[in-house]
């Protein structure tokens, strides 16, 4: 009798243990989840929406300046590049990891460019088979 109060006592021991150890695991569950829910979003194609005056180095007059037309219809993500020469729509465009990336057929040749945004102002590179150039720019605010 006294090896079965023994047997009771420590199960009675052992369930109270697991009952709350059970309970302190939910709880941080619960926590972890709600720190997360509570993290915001890095960065998404709205920062790149919009009208952007850039300049690239090094490339022929007619791709030195133009205006980058960023708009998103219907879920789709549209790039319009307005060069001297007349515009041109970018294909494979994508906003992965804070940069937007599109490819431009431009004469045959296909020049793969890749932007990021900081605030107003536009950086990047594109890329030929003629090299890399660097690209900078800017939000256009005014009418032209």
């Amino acid at each position: 009798m006294k090896n079965f109060k023994g047997i009771v006592k420590f199960g009675l021991v052992l369930c109270t243990m697991l009952l709350g150890h059970s309970s302190f695991a939910s709880q941080n569950v619960n926590q972890l989840a709600i720190e997360v829910n509570k993290s915001p979003t890095l960065f998404g194609d709205e920062n790149f929406l919009g009208n952007w005056k850039y300049s690239a180095e090094n490339v022929p007059y007619e791709y030195a300046r133009g205006i980058l037309f960023i708009s998103k219809k219907e879920g789709i993500l549209t790039v319009i590049v307005a060069l001297r020469g007349g515009e041109r729509k970018a294909q494979d465009v994508k906003v992965e990891e804070n940069t937007l990336t599109f490819v431009l057929n431009l004469e045959g040749q296909l020049v793969s460019v890749s932007i990021t945004t900081d605030g107003d102002k536009i950086s990047g590179k594109a890329s030929s088979e003629d090299g890399i150039f660097q690209l900078t720019g800017e939000r256009r605010l005014d009418p032209e």
